[in-house]
């Protein structure tokens, strides 16, 4: 899956609208921006780090039951901290899609591997591979 730095999807939420649930995609829109796509159609909804962009999106769909994709829990190694963070989209599928688990993480300069996906977050991953 070779995707351009503003095609890579970072994270994604779900939100109820209209009585559907809608999947919000979380992307790199500028060198240091992150913004909700619905779709390819760009919301008003962005931050200069995806924790920021998440917490924002919380605020801006509160009402409409704004909730972020569980994609497990990001381990850093060799020292693998005991409770792991929230990992995001990409970080999932990362160690996902290797053969051990294991993979590199550029943005923190560690080994980290990621456990415990929601069963829908892995069936995104697959989907959109």
């Amino acid at each position: 899956m070779s995707e351009s730095a503003n095609d890579k999807i970072y994270h994604v939420g779900t939100l109820f609208r209209d009585g559907e649930k809608k999947l919000l995609f979380l992307k790199r829109s500028g060198p240091e921006t992150y913004q909700w796509f619905e779709g390819d159609t760009p919301t008003s909804v962005k931050g200069i780090t995806p924790e920021e962009a998440c917490r924002l999106a919380r605020k801006e769909w509160k009402r409409e039951s704004f909730t972020p994709l569980f994609c497990g829990s990001r381990f850093t190694l060799p020292e693998r901290d005991e409770h792991g963070s929230f990992a995001l989209f990409h970080q999932m599928g990362a160690s996902y899609d290797s053969m051990n688990g294991i993979y590199y993480d550029d943005e923190l300069g560690f080994s980290c591997i990621v456990k415990n996906a929601s069963k829908e977050a892995l069936e995104l991953w697959r989907a959109l591979q």
